[in-house]
């Protein structure tokens, strides 16, 4: 086997049943810019691959690379945390990287998880710059920004870098594309985005307001989508913008190049009710929109504009109504367990879920993101402790949920199950999921490996 520069390891691993088998573009984007300086790279996504570890271990051996990469996301953490003790015991002298959501927002993990480097923030110039440093054994790290250093307990501010200038793509030959798929898109499915950062400021992000909003330049957006569709076959493409309707002008654009072009293709994405129209929804349909996911949150106005979401209950009524009256479907999520709730204001989450009565629901317990207003709150009101992450990643703790004063934990998960039975017990709904997870649970459990 030929000897390469870099390993990366991706998954999303959490012990729980997963209904998309996701890939992850930052990787992608990353060996775009690796390939740039010659650097070579390959990809061992965990959830593709069945008995992980052991395949993993044998593909370090193989390939031999100068370095693991990691990418982090932070319901991950015990599996990397796991596979970083394994990996060390094998190969001590393995240099380990990691990078991705989690180590941007809690960088000082890189310290517990014993790993020997981290970047925080975008590193498409500074990984390829640090990766021919350690090609070439040259340890000074002076000029790379955005690092972290285990051995010196550097911590660098995560970089910002700017996507609206750059037409690098992910560099789809790092991907299985065969191995993707998702409970309500089937196989041939894949993911692209149009832009960075959120122009929003919800509590339950983390670091709301601090994520500068770019759009990556329209013209690399219709190339990936050309290869995806053309070159690659592609059914579905799912935009994981966190709002893609965000920039109203620029989506229309966008779909009536679709059109004109004649390119076939079914096509999510993730939006807000206050950025969608009647309009802009007819012609996102006319485009191949088949699904829309929005986030309700909370059936209380007041509850939802106490984490920072100004959208009546009329508006995602209306907007429902009209998506699904278009023969577009959708999913709506909600949590149960926002600040200042009590149990009657979870039934009115529940019932509104009903009345929205959206294809699909699904229904969460607050998650306390690393730097989230969230994570501060539940930490001020004694709920978990400042290392509530490190100790779920070392299997200390579970997952840590924000539960508001005088809730617990335990019946809110009661009621989260109630609402989903409830919702899902409707015949028309019963069918329809029981379907697609048959398959979905077929053709994972039979897919080559």
């Amino acid at each position: 086997m030929q000897k390469i520069d870099c390993l990366f390891i991706t998954s999303s691993k959490t012990g729980a049943i997963q209904f998309s088998i996701y890939p992850y573009l930052g990787v992608g984007y990353l060996m775009s810019f690796l390939k740039k300086k010659n650097l070579t790279a390959r990809l061992f996504d965990a959830d593709v691959n069945k008995n992980s570890l052991k395949k993993l271990l044998a593909e370090i051996e193989n390939y031999k690379p100068t370095v693991i990469g990691y990418s982090v996301m932070s319901m991950s953490l015990p599996f990397f945390y796991s596979i970083t003790q394994e990996i060390r015991k094998r190969f001590p002298e393995l240099i380990i990287v990691a990078g991705g959501p989690h180590v941007t927002n809690d960088p000082e993990i890189i310290f517990n998880m014993g790993i020997d480097f981290g970047f925080v923030g975008y590193s498409e110039e500074s990984f390829p710059l640090f990766l021919e440093k350690i090609k070439n054994n040259n340890s000074d790290f002076s000029d790379i920004d955005g690092i972290v250093i285990g051995k010196t307990k550097r911590i660098d501010k995560p970089v910002i870098f700017d996507v609206s200038s750059s037409y690098e793509i992910p560099d789809y030959s790092l991907y299985n594309l065969t191995k993707y798929q998702n409970i309500s898109y089937g196989r041939k499915w894949f993911t692209i985005i149009t832009s960075r950062g959120c122009a929003y400021n919800c509590k339950f992000c983390k670091d709301p307001g601090k994520n500068k909003y770019k759009e990556y330049p329209l013209e690399s957006v219709k190339n990936q989508i050309k290869i995806l569709v053309q070159e690659h076959k592609m059914h579905w493409l799912t935009f994981v913008d966190d709002s893609f309707t965000y920039n109203r002008a620029r989506v229309i654009e966008l779909c009536k190049w679709i059109i004109t072009e004649e390119l076939v293709f079914k096509w999510t994405c993730m939006t807000r009710a206050d950025v969608l129209d009647v309009e802009l929804i007819k012609i996102m349909r006319d485009a191949g929109l088949h699904y829309v996911i929005v986030g309700v949150e909370a059936g209380d106005e007041e509850i939802r504009k106490g984490i920072n979401k100004f959208i009546s209950n009329s508006q995602y009524i209306d907007i429902i109504g009209e998506l699904r009256k278009n023969g577009v479907r959708v999913l709506c999520s909600y949590v149960l367990g926002n600040p200042g709730e009590n149990y009657s204001h979870v039934r009115k989450t529940i019932n509104f879920s009903n009345k929205l009565n959206a294809d699909y629901s699904q229904y969460y317990n607050m998650m306390a993101l690393p730097q989230s207003p969230i994570i501060r709150l539940g930490i001020e009101e004694g709920l978990f402790k400042e290392t509530i992450w490190t100790d779920y990643m070392k299997g200390e703790h579970g997952l840590p949920f924000y539960i508001p004063l005088d809730l617990k934990l335990s019946k809110l998960k009661r009621m989260k199950l109630f609402a989903f039975i409830r919702y899902y017990a409707k015949p028309s709904k019963f069918f329809d999921v029981g379907t697609r997870l048959i398959k979905f649970l077929f053709d994972t459990s039979f897919r080559s490996n």
